[in-house]
């Protein structure tokens, strides 16, 4: 499993809670104890757990990955927030087999061949103890566009871009959003629920969401479009302009929750 999104996906938390209207569904938080176990999937550097722990000062969260490389310093993390390696594709530790009260997961699609959503989904869902909670976003970024905001903004190079990526991705990204609630239901979760959120849902965000797209789009490129940097550097400065005349993308955001009975 390639860690694309935690290297290349930046991660913010204020925009995602203001942009889906949550960081944790209220379905699942509803439900959470003070002190609550919550682990997070694909953490990255961890900062859902860093801002998680905000609501939750006496949780314990435990954040896990591929990767380990983009983990902050163990000294540097709170008492309640520790950090390791896990790879989704391999058996869940016998020692956090229903110990959770949340498991959070986001956006790991790049890195699962479409054959291995549902086998992830019933791994994942062994961390939960009974009546825990699985909260899943991915975001459909197969069908994503680059949009007019306005009479005189460009966008050739920003879809140059995203063109660029899908293509470069392929397949993975039409699956797992348009599959997960399936697959919890099969993992034999309750409860059920999906919602989905566009991501330019409040215009006054579009902007913001559109640079940090274009941060990963940037990213991928430069380091798997086979492009030398002398003919990616000017679509990138011309991508640069379209963001700043207006141009921002539309993708979908799919939310996905089940309980363990």
């Amino acid at each position: 499993m390639s860690d694309t999104y935690s290297e290349n996906m930046p991660r913010n938390e204020t925009e995602a809670k203001r942009n889906i209207g949550y960081l944790i569904h209220p379905a699942i938080s509803a439900t959470l104890p003070a002190t609550a176990r919550i682990a997070d999937i694909a953490t990255g550097t961890g900062v859902f757990l860093q801002t998680v722990k905000t609501a939750y000062p006496q949780a314990t969260l435990h954040g896990s990955d591929i990767s380990t490389a983009l983990f902050p310093p163990a000294a540097s993390l709170p008492p309640n927030l520790q950090l390791s390696r896990l790879d989704v594709l391999e058996p869940v530790p016998p020692s956090l087999v229903g110990t959770y009260d949340l498991v959070h997961v986001r956006l790991i699609v790049a890195g699962l061949h479409p054959s291995s959503w549902s086998s992830v989904v019933q791994n994942l869902s062994r961390l939960l103890r009974p009546g825990g909670a699985m909260q899943w976003e991915e975001c459909n970024f197969g069908h994503a566009l680059h949009l007019r905001g306005g009479e005189t903004s460009t966008v050739s190079a920003a879809r140059q871009l995203g063109t660029l990526f899908r293509e470069g991705v392929g397949e993975k990204l039409r699956h797992g959003w348009d599959s997960l609630e399936q697959d919890m239901v099969d993992a034999g979760l309750v409860h059920v629920g999906h919602d989905i959120v566009s991501s330019d849902r409040i215009p006054e965000t579009r902007k913001a969401v559109t640079k940090n797209g274009m941060i990963a789009l940037v990213a991928w490129a430069r380091n798997r479009s086979g492009m030398s940097p002398e003919e990616l550097q000017p679509i990138v400065e011309a991508a640069d302009r379209d963001i700043e005349s207006g141009c921002y993308i539309r993708y979908d955001t799919h939310v996905f929750w089940g309980f363990k009975p």
